[in-house]
């Protein structure tokens, strides 16, 4: 079962493809109510890989959250995969305000 939004896996292969064909314009949304996307194109050959999420709990990295949220960003991971696009091995917190935690990895662009 796919639980990553049709939406964001159509702009993760928009990406994938300006990736390998020109130079990648951002792209994010939301995964669920209280957990959104965003990757960020650095230079050539790193993006940033944000995804922003609202909880009582901040745990170092993303997939410290739960099982549900591990489905999603190893969806997200694999989808990026297919582009020959290498996500890091582990999302970490960089920042909480108010409940909202924001946590990034670098991408390794092909």
């Amino acid at each position: 079962m796919n639980h990553v939004p049709d939406e964001i896996l159509t702009a993760i292969d928009e990406f994938g493809e300006d990736c390998l064909y020109g130079t990648p314009d951002p792209i994010g949304g939301r995964l669920r109510s209280e957990l959104r996307i965003e990757v960020v194109p650095e230079d050539a050959s790193t993006a940033t890989c944000r995804y922003e999420t609202e909880h009582t709990q901040s745990p170092p990295t993303l997939r410290d959250r739960g099982s549900f949220v591990t489905t999603i960003v190893d969806g997200v991971d694999e989808r990026l995969r297919k582009w020959g696009i290498e996500p890091p091995d582990e999302y970490t917190l960089v920042t909480s305000v108010d409940g909202t935690h924001h946590y990034e990895g670098t991408l390794q662009l092909p």
